[in-house]
Order: structure tokens, then C-alpha cells, then sequence
């Protein structure tokens, strides 16, 4: 598996015929969008943002993927402390306890997640989970998903023209 992720990263991503700003772009908006808690409009998301920027729509919808029912505990939960941390500045009677914070994070976690993932009532949960913590799911959300989009922009920016650099003639090996 891990072979066939690095197969594909070669030559899929680093000699893609696209530059590396656009690639690079396409990897940002992609985790940019992978970050906000829209669930199930992530790709449409992406797909409207990378031709709206003119960055590689492929790239977008594949860092999309980042978040899915494995990782959505793991990228939510920090989203929403950061959030509940910043709007407790403004807004201190939205308090709830951090027990009913974890007991609805616990509803969602990898076994209920993967058995639910098929039945309305899980996704009706969690639209109501989602509806009812928005304010600081999206503030921590959209916070966190810039920062994690500025960096991936800049790694994956300079990582390929590195790699490119580096290896010039595997890039149009696959042409011929």
C-alpha cells in the first residue's frame, strides 16, 4: 500500500504537467477545505475553490480525503477547542462543560463512526452535533485550516521544484 501511495505521488503529483505553484495551490486549498467541518460538501467545495483560484482541481479533491470518518475526531475536536478557547473572549455564556463536549465527540468516534457511517440517524446526529457547536467548530476550523493550507503551500511549493530540480529526467520519461 504504502508503495503504491509513493508510486502514485511520483508520478501523479511531482511530474504532473502543471507548475508547482498551481499544484502546490491545488494541495492548500485542498486541506483548506479538508479542515472546515462542511461535511459532505468537501469535494464540491474544493472543486469550486481550485477553479475559482486556478489551482490543480486533481490535487484539491485528492487532499480533500485528509478528513473522512478515521480522521474527523482527530481534526474537529482541536478545531473546536481552538474555537471555544477564542470566541470565550466574546461570547462567556456560551459555556458548556468539557464532559458534554467529549460525550458528543465520543458518539462519533471510529467504531460508531464506521458502523453508523451507513444510517440516517448517524448523519442526523451529527448535523445536530455540528449545528449546535458551529460558532467554534468553524472559527477554530477555519483558523486552523489556513494555517495548515499556508504551510502545505509552501512545503509542497518548494519540495517539487526541489524534486524536479533534482530529478529532470524522470519527468518526461513517462511522455515518451
Amino acid at each position: 500500500m504504502a508503495n503504491r501511495s509513493m508510486r502514485f505521488l511520483k508520478f501523479r503529483v511531482l511530474h504532473a504537467n502543471d507548475s508547482p505553484h498551481r499544484i502546490a495551490l491545488g494541495a492548500a486549498v485542498g486541506l483548506f477545505v479538508a479542515w472546515t467541518p462542511a461535511l459532505g460538501l468537501h469535494i464540491l467545495m474544493a472543486l469550486g475553490l481550485a477553479i475559482l483560484l486556478r489551482a490543480n482541481k486533481f490535487i484539491a479533491i485528492a487532499c480533500v480525503w485528509v478528513s473522512n470518518p478515521f480522521t474527523v475526531i482527530a481534526i474537529y475536536y482541536p478545531n473546536y477547542l481552538l474555537g471555544k478557547t477564542l470566541l470565550k473572549f466574546f461570547y462567556a455564556n456560551r459555556e458548556i462543560s468539557n464532559t458534554r463536549v467529549q460525550e458528543m465527540f465520543n458518539q462519533f468516534s471510529l467504531s460508531s463512526g464506521v458502523s453508523g457511517f451507513f444510517h440516517a440517524e448517524f448523519w442526523q446526529s451529527m448535523f445536530t452535533f455540528l449545528w449546535r457547536k458551529s460558532p467554534e467548530l468553524w472559527l477554530g476550523s477555519v483558523i486552523m485550516g489556513l494555517l495548515v493550507a499556508l504551510t502545505a503551500y509552501f512545503v509542497t511549493y518548494y519540495f517539487i521544484i526541489w524534486y524536479r530540480k533534482n530529478h529532470p529526467h524522470r519527468r518526461f520519461l513517462q511522455h515518451q
